[in-house]
């Protein structure tokens, strides 16, 4: 498990250095680039923040949902596809939410500060859950338990670092 969030971490800073050029994958004459970009509240970075906000909550809760719909199949390395497909989706519509508003710089940031933050939330559940980790007994390990927050701490982490980065600190490329 550590060797794919190594792997993944890898790949993620690869894409961050690079992410000029990935940001014109969805192009601006996609559906929903084009409905976001002609909403009157998207424009407003407050709101478009709270959005954002959502949609990563939204993410974060089927992609809980589909591993606990796993827990009950017993599908060996299913769940590894599903990290992958949430983490993808993720990106992209991540990069479709930049690319559909024209905001500067300071509202690009609002907007990145308040999505982010639901990363934040968990980052900080997690630490928390750390913290107040009761003592071991044969039905519950306490260790293990450790590994697991410690893994969730990590990716609720990059996710908010590669969230704030594509949304807030990537600069608008107009397209000709």
């Amino acid at each position: 498990m550590s060797i794919l969030l190594v792997l993944g971490s890898l790949l993620i800073v690869i894409f961050l250095l690079n992410k000029q050029a990935f940001i014109q994958m969805p192009s601006t004459n996609t559906l929903l680039v084009q409905k976001l970009s002609n909403a009157r509240w998207f424009k407003n970075e407050w709101l478009s923040g709270i959005f954002l906000f959502f949609i990563n909550a939204l993410l974060f809760s089927v992609a809980v949902s589909l591993f606990f719909l796993l827990g009950v199949l017993n599908i060996p390395f299913l769940h590894l596809v599903i990290m992958l497909l949430a983490t993808f989706v993720s990106i992209y519509l991540w990069i479709a939410i930049h690319n559909a508003g024209n905001k500067g710089k300071r509202e690009r940031l609002i907007m990145s500060t308040i999505g982010s933050s639901f990363y934040l939330f968990l980052l900080l559940t997690f630490i928390y859950m750390i913290a107040n980790l009761g003592p071991g007994t044969p039905e519950n390990d306490t260790f293990m338990a450790f590994i697991g927050l410690l893994f969730a701490l990590y990716v609720s982490f990059v996710a908010l670092v590669t969230c704030f980065c594509i949304t807030g600190l990537t600069k608008k490329q107009y397209r000709i």
